[in-house]
C-alpha cells in the first residue's frame, strides 16, 4: 500500500501539537498562580511552630507559613490557606487543592516519588527527649516503653528497626506529645532537635528534660510542591535563597524557634538529592 505523505505530515503535526500541549500543561503552574492572583498554601492547625491556628484565629501561623507568605509576596499574589491533615499533604498537591504545602514536611526519598520538594529551610536531626528522672540515658532503654509521635510522622519503620518493642503513641500535635512526656504518660517524644530544645527551654522547668544522647535521625524539611512543575519549583527555591542572603530567613527562624541556635543555612541541594 503506498504511503500517504499528507497523512504522515498531519500525524506528525498532531503529535508535535500534543507534545507541546502536554509540556505546557506540566510547566504552567507559575503562570496560573500569577494569572489567578492567588497561591493555594496547604497548612495545618495543629503543628506549632511550623503551622498551627489558635482558637478564635481565622488563619494558621508559623515558621513554614511565614516562608510561604514571602513566596506569595515575591509572586505578587495573595495567600489562600487550605487546611489539611498531615496524611493528606501529598493528595492535596496531586489533585490541585494545594499548590504549596507548608507544614514542616520531612523531605524523604519515598515522598519524592509522588511530589517535589523545595530546598530545605530546616535542617535539624530527629532526636528523642525524656524526663531526666526517667532514668533513660540510652535508646536501648526504650525497649517496651512508650514514645510519643506527632500524627503523620514518617519514622515508624526507623524506630521499630532500632528498638523492635518500642510502643509508638500518636498525638494530634507536638504540644500534646511534649505534655505527655511532662505528665509521664509517655516515656519519650521524638521530633526535630531544634523544636525539642525550644519546647524544653520554654517550659517552667527546662532542667527536667534531656535528649537521649545516642539517637540521631537525619531530617530536613521544605515545601511540598506538585510534581513536574520545574518553573514554579525554581521560583520557590530562588525565593528561599534570597531570604537566606538578605538575613530574612534567620529573622523568621528566630521568631518561631526563640532560644534555639540556627546551625544551618538555606542552600541548593547536592545533585541527585531531591
Amino acid at each position: 500500500m503506498p504511503i500517504n505523505k499528507g497523512f504522515l505530515a498531519a500525524a506528525a503535526l498532531a503529535g508535535i501539537s500534543t507534545l507541546f500541549s502536554l509540556t505546557s500543561a506540566q510547566a504552567d503552574l507559575l503562570d496560573k498562580i500569577k494569572s489567578d492572583g492567588v497561591l493555594l498554601v496547604g497548612v495545618t492547625d495543629s503543628s506549632p511552630p511550623f503551622s498551627s491556628r489558635k482558637a478564635g484565629e481565622a488563619e494558621s501561623t508559623g515558621y513554614d507559613v511565614d516562608l510561604a507568605k514571602r513566596v506569595a509576596a515575591k509572586l505578587g499574589v495573595k495567600v489562600q490557606q487550605v487546611t489539611l491533615r498531615n496524611q493528606d499533604r501529598i493528595t492535596f498537591l496531586q489533585d490541585g487543592r494545594a499548590q504549596l504545602v507548608a507544614v514542616g514536611m520531612s523531605r524523604t526519598a519515598e515522598r519524592a516519588k509522588s511530589i517535589d520538594f523545595s530546598y530545605a529551610y530546616l535542617d535539624s536531626p530527629h532526636k528523642i527527649i525524656v524526663r531526666k528522672d526517667s532514668g533513660i540515658t540510652s535508646m536501648n532503654q526504650l525497649a517496651g516503653q512508650t514514645l510519643a509521635l506527632n500524627k503523620g510522622a514518617s519514622v515508624d519503620e526507623e524506630l521499630k528497626a532500632a528498638v523492635p518493642t518500642i510502643q509508638l503513641v500518636n498525638y494530634d500535635n507536638y504540644a500534646l506529645c511534649f505534655q505527655a512526656v511532662k505528665d509521664k504518660r509517655a516515656m519519650s517524644f521524638l521530633a526535630d532537635e531544634v523544636l525539642l530544645l525550644s519546647m524544653a527551654q520554654h517550659d517552667p522547668k527546662p532542667d527536667d528534660f534531656m535528649l537521649v544522647p545516642d539517637y540521631i535521625g537525619p531530617r530536613t524539611s521544605g515545601f511540598g510542591i506538585p510534581k513536574n512543575e520545574p518553573r514554579f519549583k525554581a521560583f520557590v527555591n530562588e525565593t528561599l535563597l534570597e531570604l537566606e542572603a538578605s538575613g530574612e530567613a534567620d529573622k523568621i527562624f528566630a521568631t518561631w524557634f526563640s532560644g534555639a541556635k540556627r546551625t544551618f543555612k538555606i542552600a541548593p541541594d547536592k545533585p541527585g538529592t531531591f
